[in-house]
């Protein structure tokens, strides 16, 4: 990848799948830009991509706070002096039925995955518009494409996010601003082990089981690791991506087809 002096801008940099991106694409030569609410782990992810040899800050930050956005938005801008690249990578799941979940669960899937990505898209695109360039890259998921029963807070939030990029593809495309999603499947995060901890202790079952049980449903038979995602979103960061622009793209070990 060719990322050398691009500016990336991502939220949920602490860990998982931001995490993996932020220190795959400042292998690449990329100026990384860690935003999460986690100071800890992102110093930690910080401190490891300069340990070999990478540039990046860090910022904490409510990604559903738009004064805390600007702030972040504000540091890059007073470090590197432009956001190249945005990577929504926040995010989570609260996993319940339609008629056990509370209103507060509801909005806190909600609010992070579709309220704080619209946020954060809005905030950079301001920065980007004057430079005529830019990407922008939302996290959505399989599952705003396959049902999942127990878990229609997530499965709405990520197709919201797939159609708020389509949407945002159009009005960006004049200003060179192009607008992706990424689809992930069953990815190895903390998101996905603490599903299966919370649902073993539910059902009196093994976690291993429940690994078990996903796997048998991905065509490659494994589940996929969060640098297999962020290998994805530096090609996406590169300007040899620069044509693809309003896509969601499906990155889950052949599952859509089982």
């Amino acid at each position: 990848m060719r990322l050398q002096e691009k500016v990336i801008f991502i939220t949920g940099g602490a860990k998982g799948i931001g995490g993996a991106a932020a220190k795959v694409c400042a292998g690449y030569g990329g100026k990384i830009v860690a935003v999460d609410l986690l100071e800890d782990r992102l110093r930690q992810t910080v401190d490891e991509i300069k340990a070999a040899g990478g540039d990046a800050i860090w910022a904490v930050a409510d990604v559903t706070k738009r004064d805390q956005v600007k702030a972040a938005i504000q540091k890059a801008l007073d470090q590197y002096g432009r956001i190249d690249c945005l990577f929504n990578a926040a995010g989570v799941d609260r996993i319940g039925g339609f008629l056990d979940m509370t209103d507060d669960e509801y909005d806190f899937n909600m609010n992070i995955n579709v309220k704080g990505s619209f946020i954060c898209c809005a905030e950079a695109a301001r920065v980007m518009i004057p430079n005529k360039k830019g990407r922008i890259i939302n996290t959505s998921s399989i599952a705003a494409v396959r049902e999942e029963a127990y878990n229609g807070t997530y499965c709405m939030s990520k197709a919201a996010v797939s159609m708020m990029t389509r949407v945002l593809a159009l009005e960006l495309a004049p200003h060179n601003i192009t607008t992706v999603a990424i689809q992930p499947g069953n990815i190895e995060t903390d998101i996905l082990r603490e599903s299966f901890t919370n649902r073993g202790k539910a059902e009196g079952k093994d976690v291993r089981e429940f690994y078990a049980e996903m796997e048998a449903t991905i065509p490659m038979g494994y589940i996929g690791r969060p640098e297999e995602i962020a290998e994805v979103v530096a090609y996406l960061c590169d300007d040899r991506s620069a044509y693809i622009d309003g896509n969601s793209i499906l990155i889950a070990g052949g599952k859509i087809m089982a």
